[in-house]
């Protein structure tokens, strides 16, 4: 697998956010035409946030046809949908309040009654169903980076969990059970998107364009890519400043 790691150093947070909706449109439309139909995996955070609201706004609400979009879940917190730490909340009350999406295609990850591991089982299973195979291949998977690398909830120094659908117990950033697609199923993906900003994670990012994708003491965010080793890296001036060194789309 050749390694690719496209960074995109964005003017700002609005040119960030502008840039990845034009992309998921791209990809949205040449999903639908060679599939039809397209499989996106979401992250929560403050930095997609500003996507999901912009893709709702003209013209990216009415350049993707959005009863042929299937909305899932890279991660989740292990609480009620209702709960403000929730993902599955951010996207009631950005993106869906904005686009329709048929509720057969939203896909949330069950997080309201059982335990993790039983949930994580019944999450593995719709995948399962909805694809066709005992590994996803999502379309499109969004993802965000901590300051200390982790992605989606796949924190340094926690092994590998197997499988493609894990529950957490011990993640170090509350709260802290949650459920994660775990690295395998990540890096099924036809694509992966990075949305990174903030100086706090300058060095981090520094660290991870510095490392081997098949290092397994690397951090998480680092060991992450789409099947074909290839993933897009955007980021605002501050989260970059450390690896100018590398060339930006």
């Amino acid at each position: 697998m050749k390694l690719h790691r496209e960074l995109f150093i964005a003017g700002s947070l609005d040119d960030l956010a502008r840039e990845a909706a034009a992309r998921v449109v791209d990809l949205a439309n040449r999903s639908v035409q060679m599939r039809g139909r397209f499989s996106l995996a979401l992250s929560g955070g403050s930095t997609p946030r500003r996507l999901y609201q912009l893709l709702t706004q003209s013209p990216y609400r009415q350049a993707i046809d959005w009863s042929r979009v299937h909305l899932f879940f890279a991660d989740e917190r292990f609480v009620p949908h209702a709960d403000s730490e929730s993902t599955v909340r951010l996207i009631r009350e950005t993106l869906l309040q904005g686009v329709t999406v048929p509720d057969e295609n939203f896909h949330v990850m069950p997080t309201e009654s059982g335990s993790p591991e039983q949930n994580a089982a019944l999450y593995t299973r719709e995948l399962e169903l909805f694809f066709g195979g005992t590994v996803p291949v999502f379309d499109l998977i969004l993802l965000g980076m901590g300051p200390d690398g982790h992605t989606a909830s796949l924190f340094p120094g926690h092994p590998d969990p197997a499988g493609i659908v894990a529950a957490v117990h011990d993640s170090p950033k509350p709260p802290p059970i949650r459920l994660t697609l775990t690295l395998t199923a990540i890096r099924a993906a036809r694509e992966v998107m990075f949305l990174v900003t903030g100086a706090d994670k300058a060095e981090t990012l520094a660290q991870v364009f510095d490392a081997d994708i098949n290092d397994a003491q690397a951090l998480p965010a680092a060991r992450v890519s789409a099947f074909d080793g290839r993933s897009s890296w955007l980021v605002d001036p501050e989260a970059a400043r450390a690896i100018r060194c590398h060339s930006s789309a």
